[in-house]
């Protein structure tokens, strides 16, 4: 829009203000001067008649201002002229003819050039006088000149106002032109920086693969791996009945029925599944130990009281000792300090230790200890077996060492746990080492520095080395589907995946090269299939399923859009600009509230919109039929005539079938149309599926699925 119409627009506007003021003082003006009338002893029914034309004047100018404000500005000024010179031919009241004044200044606002008009027409009337003995309140040409005064001034006035509003005009299209250049940046700054996301996406999950890779590669040279995994497998498939049973007992007893659970049979049950979920953690520990080399081991160290740790260990190892000649003895004093210390594996050291010591002592005590120095915490696990030999005492703590090699030795093991002590204890920059001679007992010894001490340990070996971290990472999935409300539900209830929209298939494969998605998810209509599934790798698995989406009951439809209340002012913008060239705009909608907040969500876009509203079906085809508009915005559900009735209508008429459209509703009319379609989930890969994973999918489903038989009879003996 150029200055000169936006100031010719901004001046509209004010006359329009102006006439408004001006027709409400006249009104007042009048009552005020017909009540005055009344109450003067001599009834002046000449000026009361007079005033009460003015009043009525006034009223018919308010009438007409929402229908017709051009004419309602010239009735206003010619009207009031009129008056004014009937006025003084039949008033006595010389000092009318000063109302003139006031009168050119208005009419020179509302209506262009009629100031001049209005100067004349006084000035000529003002000539004659309705009594000749009456004294002249002025000399006619002293008049005169004051009128010509009063015309310069009104021009003045005006011509100034023009030039401000020009000047307002010009400064708010300069502040509009720079919004919009920020605008403009502020989205190119955007796609920068979303750009920028997916290259760091990117290139974070490639530096992952890369590292993975590495990893297992380097992995697969040591041949250790296969034993300790196999070893772990065995133990884990009777481990995980233990610990899911003594789990199910302990928190859920409710579910075996009418079982008297007496609290020391809770109390055991609460004891296996501590262990077995501590026998779980030490299982993953081996794992550990077949992948990584334990140099580089890492600690997750916490602020811990070592008293309560260490009576914590006793606590869970007193479930070895039962029923057994062995006692388990225990000297704890009570000055032990607290220990910035990984509680997990210093616990797993202690049952380690103590329940080595168990399996080799048949008979007499097994004691722990602790006692307090100067620089370090020095435990002690000692106990009365058979001990071991001079010549093995160098390779006890070697990983996978076991002290009797013979098939038939009594005590089991993969001779893991003392090597896993070893590590462990020098992770966190102790010591650890046997005394014992053959037959007469073992003393297992290991220390914990303390806090102060820690920096004076500079011992070979226990440096340990940085630990390659990384932030947390989320697979991602792709979502084929143009209603970004798809997406955002499966972010809701797959909440670990990174959710990414693709709105067009074309682009699925540069999205996936980009991206390395999990899988690829395309959500289709019912009885429809995705054609994009041809254009994706073979290792990425497809997936189609039909999840309610506004997009079907657009095309359903033929309309433009559909959009579900509450409608945003963001989604609506993006639809209305997706159209281009929308001036006019038709809102159809019973709700006169919602029509009032979709007219201020499209003013407040800065955008400008001719607005026109109607409330039910037929109002709005009467409307549209009247003057087509650019855009009709329409609601679905309505009284008497519906927007479905509306859309026949409209497209069975070859005039109104381009008007674009775009559904405001409130129902969900997609899940209604997947309940009469039915839907279907699709799972397919390129290059095939492996058995393991079919059976997992099969779990998955059949876990989530519900039965409904209806209500079916009996079959007949």
């Amino acid at each position: 829009m150029s200055v000169i119409q936006g100031s010719k627009r901004n001046l509209e506007e004010l006359r329009s203000r102006l006439s408004e003021r001006s027709t409400i003082l006249l009104i007042c003006v009048s009552i005020l001067f017909m009540w005055l009338d009344l109450g003067n002893e001599d009834f002046p029914t000449t000026a009361f008649w007079t005033w009460a034309c003015f009043l009525i004047l006034g009223l018919g100018v308010r009438r007409l201002a929402a229908r017709h404000p051009i004419l309602e500005r010239h009735l206003l000024v010619w009207g009031t002229t009129a008056g004014l010179v009937a006025a003084m031919y039949l008033s006595d009241v010389s000092w009318l003819v000063f109302l003139a004044l006031p009168l050119i200044l208005i009419s020179a606002l509302i209506i262009p050039y009629s100031h001049v008009i209005v100067a004349s027409v006084i000035g000529i009337a003002s000539i004659r006088q309705p009594d000749d003995s009456i004294p002249a309140l002025y000399e006619p040409w002293t008049y005169w000149l004051l009128l010509v005064v009063c015309v310069l001034l009104a021009w003045m006035i005006v011509s100034t106002l023009y030039t401000a509003l020009q000047w307002a005009w010009t400064m708010q299209q300069r502040a509009d032109e720079l919004l919009e250049l920020t605008r403009d940046r502020q989205e190119e700054l955007n796609r920068m920086v979303k750009s920028l996301e997916l290259a760091y996406a990117t290139q974070r999950r490639t530096q992952r693969e890369l590292y993975f890779a590495r990893k297992q590669a380097e992995e697969a040279r040591h041949m250790k791996e296969q034993f300790a995994a196999n070893v772990s497998h065995e133990l884990r498939t009777p481990l995980n009945l233990i610990l899911g049973f003594s789990e199910v007992m302990y928190f859920s007893p409710e579910i075996y029925g009418e079982i008297n659970w007496t609290p020391p049979l809770r109390q055991d049950i609460y004891h296996i599944y501590r262990s077995s979920r501590h026998l779980s953690e030490m299982i993953n520990d081996i794992l550990d130990l077949s992948r990584i080399d334990f140099v580089g081991f890492s600690l997750n160290k916490e602020q811990t009281s070592l008293a309560t740790l260490l009576y914590n260990a006793v606590e869970i190892a007193e479930g070895l000792f039962r029923g057994k000649p062995v006692e388990l003895k225990v000297e704890i004093p009570d000055d032990l300090p607290v220990l910035d210390i990984d509680r997990t594996r210093v616990r797993q050291i202690l049952l380690n230790l103590l329940s080595n010591a168990q399996r080799f002592t048949v008979e007499g005590y097994v004691k722990l200890s602790a006692k307090l120095t100067s620089k370090e915490v020095l435990i002690n696990i000692s106990d009365t077996g058979p001990g071991v030999p001079a010549d093995k005492l160098a390779h006890i703590f070697d990983e996978f060492y076991q002290v009797d090699h013979s098939l038939r030795r009594r005590q089991d093991g993969a001779g893991l746990g003392l090597a896993i002590c070893k590590h462990f204890v020098e992770a966190h920059g102790g010591r650890i080492w046997v005394e014992s001679r053959d037959g007469a007992g073992s003393s297992f010894f290991f220390t914990l520095p303390l806090p102060d001490a820690l920096k004076f340990n500079t011992r070979p070996g226990t440096i340990q080395p940085v630990e390659m971290t990384w932030p947390d990472y989320h697979p991602c999935i792709l979502v084929v589907d143009p209603d970004p409300n798809v997406a955002a539900i499966i972010e809701r209830h797959i909440p670990d995946y990174d959710v990414v929209q693709v709105s067009d298939p074309d682009l699925l494969p540069k999205e996936i090269s980009l991206s390395h998605p999990q899988a690829v998810i395309c959500n289709v209509a019912p009885g429809t299939s995705c054609e994009a599934s041809n254009n994706i790798a073979e290792s990425v698995p497809f997936i189609e399923c039909s999840l309610p989406s506004q997009s079907w009951m657009a095309d359903k439809l033929r309309v433009a859009a559909c959009l579900t209340k509450p409608v945003s002012a963001k989604a609506l913008l993006t639809e209305t600009n997706r159209l281009g060239n929308i001036r006019e705009v038709l809102i159809i909608d019973d709700d006169r509230g919602f029509c009032r907040l979709i007219e201020r969500a499209l003013q407040a876009s800065g955008q400008t919109f001719e607005m026109r509203f109607a409330y039910d079906g037929k109002e709005g085809l009467a409307a549209i039929r009247a003057r087509q508009p650019d855009l009709v915005l329409l609601d679905l559900i309505m009284p008497e005539v519906d927007g479905f009735e509306v859309l026949e209508d409209m497209q069975q008429d070859s005039k109104l079938a381009d008007i674009p459209v775009i559904l405001l509703t409130a129902t969900s009319l997609a899940e209604d149309m997947l309940a009469q379609n039915k839907s279907r989930v699709v799972i397919h890969r390129s290059g095939g599926i492996r058995h393991a994973e079919i059976l997992n999918c099969l779990q998955a489903i059949v876990s989530v699925l519900e039965v409904d038989y209806g209500e079916q009879t009996a079959p007949e003996e």
